[in-house]
């Protein structure tokens, strides 16, 4: 009988798995096709400008989203035993006191914001619109960051309890409907700040649909709370959230600093010009934390099912090597496809030098290689080992890129994110090595040097195919596509295929009349296929800047 149950709590793990991931994946691809539509009208309507104004306001929310103070984090790990053990009482705690501290916070980010919109001029210096007018933008921006502590908190049970297909789809709708309201809008009477507004009634009507549902599913939350319970978990949150508050600091610093160091030493326009780039890298980093908070809310229940810590180590490999393929494939793609979009669909006038998409490509893959290493923190609950290493490297983060960003520009930026990004990634390794699986610190070193190298051979053998070619128009940059994601897909595949953890994959992803076929021969065969076929119709386009 207990046999039976155990099945039936794998193959229930397993269809969450799939649900989540299926919604989260077509949710996302739908917002990322209506994201470049909204961009493509704003820039035809409204201009460049507002554009580095626009990153500038998201990297300093950014920064105040510090004050979150990994609570979220926290709250999301303390969930998963009480859900998986169907203890209401002690989820009903949680999100009492969730919902507290959350309401004060929101307090101090406002009153963080207030302080922060006096000296907007000096964060960008080059502004062309009054200040007065700019402050009024910033605040729009501020009023959709401080409503999410207040509406957004009920997400976290409904993603820890494995259901953030339910806010996927909310997401999605609510954005095809303010979307098109944008679009017309800016066709219509381009206004920036009606434009913001927008935005922010996309995500707090997100907010109020997850809340009534969440109040409809679970109807008992905060009803009838024991405070004795709240008194216990409130010195354990309060101390992970100690723990969790330097990281927090070391992933604002890495990734919401960038468009104000190069708005502060270069100018905002060319705080601009990136954020055509990082649009793109921003909308691949959202598919790809969608799919993998979906397998870490199973993954966590996962874990706290009792099974063996071999049997933990072993599915936190297999997930990596997912993380892996994933953030591989988005890297090799970005690199060699994004230079052309950004030349057909926004204008040559908008292009960066090629150095540029390769440096934001590697730190892309740096980044999702991070998000495993970051949920077995979350789920273990490790951040208290990595805080001298995360304040080392945000400090060193931030002097590297002032240092470069004089002489580099953008590229002096993002190789200061790249050199701290390694540094994050290995010590963090080194604690799960350490504390949670006690294994040799080698045994991660050969696996993440073992996927660099591929990386690196995907790369060299994609760049050799398409270095020489013509400027991509038309249905050309269609076929340099397909033939780039194919590349991207079977050379590290190839490389990798005879790896257990590859092997497991396939079997678990791949139907079995599929999987059979999956060979390293065939693999190999396969890219070779392909690289000659690149050749032959002319493949690659060449290097522009």
């Amino acid at each position: 009988m207990i046999a039976k149950r155990e099945c039936e709590r794998k193959d229930s793990r397993t269809y969450k798995i799939y649900v989540n991931l299926s919604i989260a994946l077509s949710m996302q691809l739908f917002q990322v096709l209506l994201g470049f539509a909204v961009r493509k009208v704003f820039i035809l309507t409204l201009g460049v400008a507002y554009l580095g104004y626009n990153s500038v306001f998201s990297n300093i929310l950014q920064m105040l989203s510090l004050a979150d103070l990994g609570i979220g984090v926290a709250v999301t790990s303390y969930l998963y035993k009480p859900l998986a053990d169907n203890e209401c009482d002690r989820v009903n705690a949680l999100m009492a006191l969730y919902k507290k501290i959350y309401n004060i916070i929101g307090i101090i980010v406002l009153i963080i914001g207030i302080i922060i919109s006096f000296i907007l001029e000096y964060i960008i210096p080059d502004i062309s619109i009054s200040t007065g007018y700019l402050r009024c933008l910033f605040f729009i921006h501020l009023g959709g960051t401080v409503s999410s502590y207040y509406l957004a908190y009920k997400r976290t049970l409904i993603i820890a309890d494995q259901k953030s297909y339910v806010a996927n789809l909310v997401d999605g709708i609510s954005y095809l409907v303010i979307s098109g309201v944008q679009i017309l809008i800016l066709l219509i009477k381009p206004n920036y700040m009606i434009f913001l507004v927008l935005n922010v009634a996309k995500n707090i009507i997100s907010n109020v649909i997850i809340s009534l549902f969440c109040n409809r599913k679970y109807g008992k939350i905060e009803k009838n709370v024991d405070n004795k319970l709240i008194s216990e978990y409130k010195p354990q949150v309060v101390q992970y959230i100690k723990d969790v508050f330097i990281s927090r600091i070391g992933a604002v610093v890495y990734y919401g600093t960038d468009s104000i160091i190069i708005s502060i030493y270069r100018g905002s326009l060319l705080a601009g010009y990136l954020s055509n780039y990082t649009l793109i890298t921003g909308y691949l980093n959202i598919i790809i934390s969608q799919l993998l908070s979906s397998v870490q809310a199973t993954f966590g229940n996962y874990i706290n099912s009792g099974n063996s810590v071999y049997q933990q180590r072993k599915m936190t490999d297999h997930y990596f090597l997912a993380n892996y393929f994933m953030g591989n494939f988005c890297m090799i793609c970005f690199i060699f496809l994004v230079q052309p979009f950004v030349s057909l669909y926004f204008g040559q006038k908008l292009l960066l030098p090629f150095s540029t998409a390769v440096w934001l490509g590697v730190n892309f893959l740096l980044t999702t290689l991070i998000q495993l290493p970051s949920q077995v923190f979350t789920i273990y609950k490790l951040f208290r080992y990595d805080r001298p290493i995360i304040i080392v490297s945000t400090l060193l983060n931030v002097f590297i890129s002032v240092l470069l960003v004089k002489k580099l520009g953008v590229d002096g930026v993002l190789i200061g994110t790249f050199i701290t990004s390694l540094i994050y990634l290995f010590s963090r390794f080194y604690a799960i090595a350490k504390y949670v699986f006690k294994v040799n610190y080698l045994y991660y070193l050969k696996k993440v040097f073992q996927y660099f190298a591929v990386s690196a051979a995907s790369f060299f053998i994609t760049y050799t195919v398409f270095r020489n070619g013509q400027k991509v128009v038309g249905f050309s940059f269609i076929i340099r596509a397909i033939c780039v994601s194919l590349l991207a897909i079977l050379t590290p595949a190839t490389a990798l295929s005879k790896t257990e953890e590859f092997k497991f994959l396939t079997d678990k992803l791949i139907p079995k009349k599929i999987s059979g076929y999956i060979r390293s021969r065939t693999l190999a065969a396969a890219t070779i296929l392909v690289i000659a076929a690149s050749l032959i119709i002319g493949g690659g386009y060449k290097a522009m800047r």
